[in-house]
Formats: C-alpha cells, sequence, structure tokens
C-alpha cells in the first residue's frame, strides 16, 4: 500500500522580469480597446525602431515574449488569440476613440515592410482574424459615415424645397421675358 501526499502544489515564484512582463501584457489586454499581433521575421533594431517612428503617436508596437503574453491571455476572455503567437511576435496597441483610423494608417504602414505579417487581434470586444482586420481598414472613417449619415437626412428635404420652389422659379422667368 502506497501513501499519497496531497499536499498542494508549492506556489512557482517567477522572476522579476517576467512579473513584470506579465503586468505590462495584462494591462495591454484589458486597457487598450484596440489590440493586433503581428509576426516579425528578421527586423534589425534599426527597422524597430523606423517602424516606431513612423507609427501615430495614438499606437505604440511592442515586441512580446510569446510565452508570458499566452499566459496573460490565458487569465482573459481573449485566450483565443493564444493560436496566434507561433513564433516571433509584437503587438500594435492603441486606446484613441477612432481606433479603426488608427489602425488603418497602421496598417498601411506596417503593410509596406514585408517582415512583418498581420496575424489577427481584437478591436473593443471583438476578437478579428486578418481577413477582418483587412475588412475593417476598409471601412470609412468615423467622420465620413457621420457625413454620409447627415447627407441621406438632408437628401428629402432639399427635393422637397426644390419641388415646392420651382413653380415659383418658373413664373418668374416667364414674367421676365414677357417683360
Amino acid at each position: 500500500m502506497s501513501l499519497r501526499s496531497y499536499a498542494s502544489k508549492k506556489a512557482t515564484v517567477h522572476p522579476p522580469r517576467r512579473t513584470y512582463l506579465y503586468n505590462q501584457y495584462n494591462d495591454i489586454i484589458q486597457n487598450h480597446r484596440a489590440v493586433f499581433v503581428f509576426q516579425h521575421n528578421n527586423l534589425t533594431v534599426k527597422e524597430f525602431t523606423q517602424i516606431r517612428q513612423d507609427l501615430s503617436s495614438n499606437a505604440t508596437l511592442t515586441v512580446l515574449r510569446p510565452s508570458v503574453f499566452s499566459a496573460a491571455l490565458r487569465s482573459t476572455k481573449y485566450c483565443n488569440l493564444q493560436p496566434l503567437l507561433t513564433g516571433p511576435s509584437c503587438v500594435l496597441y492603441s486606446n484613441a476613440d477612432d481606433s479603426t483610423d488608427v489602425l488603418k494608417r497602421s496598417v498601411e504602414l506596417l503593410s509596406k515592410n514585408k517582415k512583418l505579417l498581420l496575424l489577427g487581434g481584437k478591436l473593443d470586444d471583438l476578437l478579428l482574424t486578418q481577413s477582418d482586420v483587412l475588412k475593417v481598414v476598409d471601412l470609412p472613417s468615423l467622420d465620413q459615415l457621420r457625413a454620409q449619415v447627415v447627407g441621406v437626412i438632408e437628401a428629402p428635404a432639399r427635393k422637397l424645397i426644390s419641388t415646392l420652389s420651382q413653380p415659383a422659379n418658373e413664373l418668374h422667368s416667364v414674367l421676365d421675358r414677357r417683360i
């Protein structure tokens, strides 16, 4: 007969750097509206620095330690992003009000660089695949959508005014020709 020990496992103590990264990644996931995962292949420090400078002030690009980021994802509702973290990864995140505009500019900038590959991400509470992100990029900006809505609302009123003023304009032109 063997005796089993039912004692709980000792809590693992992680190095301070790993704990710091875990907390930083958890903050990125929880507190930013837009988080997009990229795979970077053979980018030099100079290229990364140039990309970071070219990005807007509302977006930040951070190189990840995939194992730590995956651990941070495990404790959130975005755990489905874990399969994206294969190989060298970086994350672009933003908390801007118009995240789609930031995303559009960032994806256009990053698509010029063939060493960065968009894998997917989250926008607000939605998980997006690569094709979903590209569809979001194709959407018009919030200001353009507002202008379109205003145009649709104004169109019937303009037609009504045109219809009502047309007989008066015709009468005026007839009287001008006769006098």
